[in-house]
């Protein structure tokens, strides 16, 4: 304590001031201080703030997305019903044999033989095999396949064979006798199909609230 006494003032004053000087600089400049750590802690809380607005922003684009591919899924799903709706729901033999020796008329062909062919199914339809037997101009015979194709119920000639008819129906023009085959289709809808089409057109609309979802109807699968 004497020894202390002994010490200038002036000296003493100065140790302190510098002691005082050390610490300020330990407290603002130094990696251990403070104000060093409580920066870190600041960048570190800016940074999961911006990751957050990141993943916030990826999260409403991923909404959006995810918005029109039901959306997207949901038109394919109509488109699909319209697809079923022109196919035959039921191949209605009778029905189909009256249409088609209704249009090989409209054509001005002489029909020999019309009869219902083989059926076979596929894995997601139904054919049903029509056989044709025509008389008439070769421009006639084209008329009738070209109608048969422009119909609303989807048809199609599979194949066709072309000879000279052995009487002739028309003095103006050579007769051929043609064989067709057309084919018809039914759609089928399997189980797996109408789960999945029940569970899509099911999905709420976008923004919906719970339990006041808008809904879609499922496309009418043929039984």
């Amino acid at each position: 304590m004497d020894k202390l006494k002994s010490v200038p003032f002036y000296f003493l004053l100065i140790a302190f001031i510098a002691y005082l000087g050390y610490q300020y600089y330990i407290f603002e400049y130094d990696a251990s201080g403070e104000v060093a750590l409580h920066q870190a802690q600041i960048k570190n809380n800016m940074a999961e703030v911006e990751g957050l607005k990141k993943k916030l922003e990826e999260g409403k684009k991923f909404m959006k997305s995810l918005d029109q591919k039901r959306e997207e899924i949901q038109a394919q799903i109509k488109k699909l019903g319209e697809f079923q709706g022109a196919l035959s729901e039921a191949p209605d033999v009778p029905v189909l044999l009256k249409l088609l020796d209704t249009e090989a008329k409209r054509a001005e062909l002489k029909v020999d033989k019309i009869e219902p062919g083989k059926k076979d199914q596929k894995e997601y339809y139904l054919e049903q095999e029509f056989k044709l037997d025509l008389r008439g101009s070769f421009q006639h015979i084209l008329l009738f396949i070209h109608r048969v194709s422009q119909l609303q119920r989807i048809l199609r000639v599979e194949g066709f064979t072309l000879r000279m008819a052995q009487t002739s129906i028309s003095a103006r023009s050579i007769t051929l006798a043609a064989n067709l085959s057309v084919r018809a289709y039914q759609y089928t809808v399997s189980k797996e199909d109408k789960m999945q089409a029940n569970e899509i057109s099911a999905a709420p609309a976008p923004g919906a609230k719970p339990g006041k979802g808008k809904f879609m109807p499922g496309p009418k699968g043929v039984k």
